[in-house]
């Protein structure tokens, strides 16, 4: 006990210094260093989040000039399409691959088109809150793009 009443005498917890510092230093390094390899990991080489692009302007044009080439979509987005229409096939109550169906012609633009997809999914789940938005928005665009 201390000279105050009531108050005892405050004594060392924890480890000491010596002891957390090098613990603390280890886990900072381990961390930063997974850090590291996560953003090299995620970024790639070239540095986009969408994934490694070709070395130069070069490559890049000739990618872009052989999807479009052919007048219609990219590649990527016409397999994602079929890969949609053939979800929704198998599950004809899929919701959710109707929802993202009406999402890919809404974001081409083709708002006349999205509605039925999400009329679809409404009918499906009337609780979709990605069909009710993505209906508003066609419409909303659909006339908008009216005279």
């Amino acid at each position: 006990m201390s000279k105050r009443f009531f108050v005892p005498e405050q004594s060392e917890r924890g480890l000491p210094l010596r002891t957390y510092l090098p613990i603390v230093a280890l886990i900072a390094v381990l961390f930063l260093g997974l850090m590291g390899y996560l953003v090299a990991v995620g970024f790639g080489v070239a540095g986009s989040v969408f994934g490694k692009s070709g070395n130069g302007a070069e490559g890049s044009s000739a990618g872009s000039a052989a999807s479009v080439q052919g007048g219609g979509p990219p590649a990527a987005v016409m397999e994602q399409l079929s890969t949609l229409r053939a979800r929704i096939a198998a599950h004809p109550k899929d919701d959710v691959a109707i929802t993202q169906l009406g999402d890919e012609y809404l974001a081409a633009g083709k708002f006349a088109q999205a509605i039925p997809f999400y009329q679809r999914a409404l009918a499906v789940n009337p609780k979709n809150v990605a069909a009710q938005t993505g209906l508003a928005e066609a419409r909303e665009s659909l006339r908008e793009a009216q005279p």
